[in-house]
């Protein structure tokens, strides 16, 4: 019994010491299963941190369309993209398109200490960040509430003069965004196609009339219907200085609208995320500093007053967009071009589908 016992307790101890250790067909083995765990799971933790940015991003253009209404409550029109006479906080002498709708909406972000040192006084495009370097020094802070998590990280500053400095005496530029106000189905720097009811859109920068420039509508005007039209939509900033879309403080580099002006021949007009593989397919935003940029969502021709740009975001499938009710919806790049005109237009009485 004691050998018996003895014999048992020793063949038991040899057989865990065997078990005690991986072979090297084990091993492997298990570094397949855990390489194909990862590789399922990889996919589904970047969609749940894309859709956590989506939600984030969705959410910064909701407070922009509350920012709005607040601002409309306040003055009975909605903030105008750069200069006007029926804009109530831009002095009606100024001929300037420096400042954008993102610098009057700013007390409804919470964002006063900007805005109180904000100079209205010194505009003048170009020249007035010269003469101004506080507004500049202003325009260079990142304002989270304007930028979407998706287009990734900090984008360079946007600064096309060596005028542009700053009272240290270093060169100063503007911090960029990622949401724009929407010019219309047309140009958003024709009169021709603001005049033409098809066209118009809730903000313009040529077609107010008398004085002419820079438009912003009432929501009376918008006789579509608040849920029907487009306020805002998501746009990629540059990352190049001589570059301007995405900048915030800056009246041109915070827009969308639908393509060329309606005597372009022949006319290009864009959907979400619309194809840019090719020359004649490129957005053209007023200021544009390079050409064949590898990104085909950046690139552009350089320059002209008649620059156009449409609704563009790093989100797979399309792009985020407020209406003019408030609401924020998602609105894919596969849509018809017809409807997506339709809801930049804010008067031309054609239905949309949101579906």
């Amino acid at each position: 019994m004691r050998f018996t016992y003895s014999l048992d307790r020793q063949f038991t101890a040899s057989a865990r010491a065997r078990r005690g250790a991986f072979t090297l067909v084990e091993l492997l083995v298990v570094i397949a299963i855990i390489g194909v765990m990862v590789g399922l799971l990889l996919p589904a933790v970047q969609a749940a941190r894309e859709a956590a940015r989506r939600m984030s991003c969705g959410n910064n253009l909701k407070q922009i369309g509350l920012a709005m209404h607040n601002y409309n409550d306040t003055f009975n029109i909605l903030p105008i993209p750069g200069y006007n006479a029926r804009d109530v906080v831009v002095n009606a002498s100024s001929t300037s398109h420096s400042q954008s709708w993102a610098v009057g909406i700013l007390p409804y972000l919470e964002q006063n200490a900007i805005y109180d040192r904000y100079d209205f006084r010194h505009l003048g495009g170009n020249q007035g960040f010269r003469h101004n370097p506080g507004n500049l020094l202003l325009g260079g802070r990142e304002i989270e509430t304007y930028r979407c998590p998706s287009d990734g990280g900090r984008k360079e500053l946007f600064s096309p003069t060596s005028a542009w400095v700053l009272p240290d005496g270093t060169r100063g530029g503007l911090a960029r965004g990622n949401y724009g106000i929407n010019c219309g189905a047309g140009n958003a720097f024709s009169t021709t196609d603001y005049r033409i009811r098809r066209e118009r859109g809730p903000f313009h920068f040529e077609g107010a009339g008398l004085p002419q420039g820079p438009f912003a509508a009432t929501f009376a005007e918008i006789r579509d219907g608040l849920s029907n039209t487009v306020l805002v939509a998501e746009i990629i900033a540059a990352d190049v200085q001589n570059d301007g879309r995405g900048a915030w403080m800056y009246a041109t580099g915070m827009y969308i609208n639908g393509g060329q002006p309606a005597a372009a021949s022949p006319r290009i007009l864009l959907p979400p995320n619309g194809n840019a593989l090719d020359d004649l397919m490129m957005d053209r935003p007023g200021i544009c500093g390079y050409a064949g940029d590898p990104d085909r969502n950046l690139r552009c021709v350089g320059g002209g007053s008649r620059g156009f740009q449409t609704s563009r975001s790093r989100h797979p499938g399309g792009v985020q967009i407020c209406l003019a009710d408030g609401s924020v919806r998602f609105i894919s790049e596969s849509i018809t071009l017809q409807n997506w005109l339709n809801l930049l237009a804010m008067a031309d009485g054609n239905s949309v589908d949101l579906n």
